[in-house]
């Protein structure tokens, strides 16, 4: 099949744009109200009209920017071609007008409760009656003079004598995909029909098929729109998090024999209904590695299709985790990431499922979307309840659901049971569980089939610590005719048998052990220390602690108190945030760090996690990897991040006694982690690395000035060099000719030229009242305009990927401010009129 036209995909931006905004306009065009609750409120309506329009723009600009690149490799393009590319740019001026009757519109509604049952009552607030069918004629006379030069371009693309292979280009991405099936049709259609761009009939059956193009791209951006919801970055990281499991490790799941009645094989092919399997044990038993093992592991296959048959299947699951992000502890993550794993997996996998099945789960929110481009808005637990519901009634497809860790939960957690009991209720859906045995899940899961994972983890155990001491040079460094290993073994049997199947307390006492042991040590001391240790997982971390050298408390310490301050940080953020001196990054070149100097921050982390912190913090790759990594390898850490090694830990290390511990080693008031998280974010901020094309700025940007307003409130003054640097830093990634501002992730809307662009949007009232004096009046205007342009189009929809979960960020943007608003525009005036009243604000104090 032909590559597609860059017009083709050009044109279909620039439809959409038209469609939409025309829909808007006509009068029979009711606005859709859900089933459920109020109406869609005036401002929420007009809010998410604008977005739409400001989304479909930005794909209209960046059809155009693919464009002209495909121009400067490929030369000039046909003239039918050109044409019809310089309608779809002009395209945006014709819309720009609406854009701007909505954004008026919304700030007249402000205050005013009735709901409206169509789009043109809100432009009649600002537009009269004729002003608003001359702007629809306009933009339907502009579909039309689009839709006949699209026509003669694919006219063009047929004639053997045309060029037809300059106007081709590579699209990758799914709706190119679409447009290129399309592109196809049409021109089958064309070529079939003889269609002629001067006959009026021919004119008619070919709109009927842009229609469908129109149409057909529609439903390609809601099903992108609703991946895009469904989807968190994090969403995988508790399963990257969890070490690869040895495959000899858990072998034995497979034999039933071995397991008795109810074991998990017996279960997987079990077609009487027993739909749920709960691997439960201690904490750290290791349930979580099990079920890593388990997950997407082809040896489920053979026993699965007992109970599937024919049926195609989906496998789908979800690992909880405490220790992460709210997403990551919540019935609302686990039913975003299994509906989107699952529909991913239905769409894009071998079965190549409809695509339209997600506008028919998610229903109510493609109606608000074909309607007034809305139904983006956040999802709530109902409504993933009956998309889930929905996703599960098709019972010609078997499911099964592995879902890890649900005694992590951070919410009520007979919600998360009421969702998987319902879905196990089905007979075509199998659901595998794991959690500690709490009241709850012991009353809940009492009946069904499951495995206490601890009474199962002595082979295991033994094989990690056998493991561990030959890869160890002092451990039992005895000569082999100085002793028979009677003694070693005895040690080895003490050390498992105290673990009693809990893998954590195996693999901490174990690295703790070899860690205190010195080659001159002989077994009968290495025995009186495994003596010593306590058999209970709280009393070993507690008696580690009382052994730690205080030095080495100290830093582990520190860095507890700045992964808890963060969250769980990336590895090479942490080590800035780890240096002492919380004044380096002030002093630090705008360069990206080289491998070297990467990998030496690196080692350096890892060393003091191994061996000042006993392996309580743990590095891991957020990003699937075929191998397991002893160390840090690769010169890009961005995957890598830094987590507590088990919610145990972490649950222990927040006890009243820890905690006073902690604080009382690291004087709890000189030890200020914003200090150390700003400094480390400005470090971020200076050595950025270009990926794919793009400088990926905007986090590190925004992270700095959170920190500098997080100080500001604790002591009310400014931090004027901290963000003196950080304007100095976005000037050098400005004018650097490897990342232009174009490639840069900043806020959509007009160029940034400065810090002071940033400053003047994010309304950093106190940092800008000391720079006005002394700002240029032109970088001033510019700033104003820029914060007005991109503040339009951050208000109308899109806020919360900019902003985030920044509290101070976004209490500064959206802070009303007049007098700062005034100040501003005072110093902006060329010239004061004699008499003027000088605007003054009173001087903040700045360090």
């Amino acid at each position: 099949m032909p590559k597609a036209l860059p017009a083709v995909g050009l044109a279909a931006c620039a439809l959409q744009l038209l469609d939409f905004a025309t829909k808007i306009l006509i009068k029979d065009h009711d606005v859709y109200q859900p089933r459920v609750g109020a109406g869609v409120q005036n401002v929420q309506l007009l809010r998410a009209v604008t977005h739409e329009l400001y989304r479909l723009n930005e794909a209209l600009y960046e059809s155009r920017f693919e464009k002209t690149l495909h121009e400067k490799k490929t030369g000039k393009l046909e003239d039918a071609t050109q044409h019809l590319l310089r309608l779809c740019e002009s395209t945006h001026e014709t819309v720009v007008p609406l854009i701007e009757g909505l954004i008026l519109a919304q700030s007249k509604s402000e205050g005013v409760e009735a709901t409206w049952t169509n789009l043109r009552e809100p432009l009649m607030t600002v537009w009269t009656k004729g002003g608003i069918t001359t702007q629809k004629k306009r933009m339907q006379t502009q579909r039309k003079e689009i839709e006949l030069a699209l026509l003669r371009a694919l006219k063009a693309y047929i004639d053997p004598s045309s060029e037809k292979g300059l106007s081709m280009t590579n699209l990758e991405d799914t709706q190119a995909v679409h447009q290129q099936l399309w592109q196809h049709e049409a021109v089958e259609a064309i070529s079939t029909n003889d269609w002629k761009a001067k006959n009026k009939k021919h004119l008619e059956e070919f709109s009927k098929l842009v229609d469908n193009l129109v149409l057909a791209d529609t439903e390609v951006r809601f099903r992108g729109l609703i991946f895009a919801g469904l989807h968190f970055p994090e969403q995988d990281d508790r399963l990257y998090s969890i070490s690869k499991p040895s495959e000899e490790s858990f072998q034995w799941i497979w034999n039933s024999r071995q397991q008795g009645k109810g074991s998990f094989p017996v279960w997987l092919g079990d077609t009487s209904g027993q739909n749920v399997f709960w691997l439960t044990g201690k904490p750290g038993s290791g349930k979580s590695t099990l079920m890593k093992y388990l997950f997407r592991n082809e040896e489920l296959f053979p026993f699965l299709e007992r109970w599937s048959g024919h049926s195609p299947g989906i496998l789908t699951g979800f690992f909880l985790w405490n220790c992460g992000t709210d997403l990551q502890k919540t019935t609302i993550g686990m039913l975003r990431t299994v509906l989107y794993e699952a529909l991913q997996d239905m769409i894009f996998g071998p079965l190549e499922e409809d695509p339209s099945i997600v506008q028919r789960i998610f229903s109510e929110r493609w109606k608000q979307f074909s309607s007034y481009g809305g139904g983006i808005h956040p999802f709530s637990l109902s409504e993933l309840r009956t998309a889930f519901d929905l996703l599960l009634s098709d019972k010609t497809k078997k499911f099964l659901l592995m879902i890890d860790g649900l005694d992590e939960l951070d919410d009520d957690p007979t919600n998360a049971l009421a969702v998987l009991i319902s879905a196990s209720n089905r007979e075509n859906v199998k659901v595998c569980i794991s959690s500690r045995p709490s009241v709850i899940y012991q009353a809940t899961f009492k009946d069904w089939p499951s495995l206490e994972l601890n009474k199962w983890t002595r082979r295991g155990i033994q094989d990690y610590v056998l493991y561990a001491f030959d890869q160890n040079d002092t451990m039992f460094n005895i000569p082999a005719e100085q002793s028979d290993g009677t003694e070693e073994r005895a040690i080895i049997t003490t050390l498992i048998d105290k673990a009693n199947g809990v893998f954590l307390w195996a693999s901490l006492a174990t690295e703790f052990l070899i860690q205190s042991t010195k080659a001159t040590d002989d077994v009968s001391k290495i025995r009186w220390r495994v003596n010593a240790l306590p058999q209970e997982l709280e009393a070993l971390l507690m008696y580690m602690f009382d052994n730690l050298d205080p030095q080495h408390f100290l830093q582990a310490a520190q860095l507890f108190r700045l992964v808890d301050a963060h969250g769980y940080p990336s590895l090479l953020p942490l080590t800035s945030a780890y240096d002492s001196d919380t004044r380096s990054a002030l002093e630090a070149e705008t360069r990206p760090l080289s491998v070297g100097e990467v990998m030496t921050r690196s080692e350096k982390m890892r060393n003091v996690l191994v061996f000042k912190c006993k392996n309580l913090l743990s590095i891991f790759e957020a990003a699937p990897t075929d191998t397991q990594r002893t160390s840090v390898e690769v010169a890009d850490l961005a995957h890598y991040k830094v987590n507590y090694a088990h919610r145990c830990i972490r649950d222990f290390l927040r006890t009243y006694e820890m905690r006073s511990r902690i604080a009382k080693a690291t004087d709890y008031e000189s030890f200020a982690e914003d200090e150390h998280w700003a400094n480390a974010h400005l470090w971020t901020l200076k050595t950025l690395q270009p990926r794919d094309g793009t400088l990926p700025i905007w986090d590190a940007l925004a992270n700095c000035v959170e920190y500098a307003l997080r100080l500001e409130s604790n002591d009310d003054r400014v931090r004027l060099t901290y963000l003196d640097e950080v304007n100095a830093t976005l000037a050098e990634h400005l004018v650097s000719p490897a990342t232009p501002a174009a490639s840069m992730d900043l806020p959509p809307g007009a160029s940034v030229n400065s810090f002071g662009d940033v400053a003047v949007l994010l309304n950093l009232a106190n940092y800008l009242a000391i720079k006005a004096r002394s700002a240029d009046k032109k970088d001033l205007r510019h700033a104003m305009e820029y914060a007005r342009d991109v503040r339009k189009r951050l208000d109308a929809g899109g806020l919360e990927a900019f902003l985030g979960k920044r509290a101070r960020l976004r209490e500064s943007y959206e802070r009303v401010d007049a007098d700062l608003a005034g100040l501003l525009e005072y110093h902006t005036r060329s010239s004061l009129k004699l008499g003027s009243p000088k605007i003054t604000r009173d001087m903040p104090e700045w360090v």
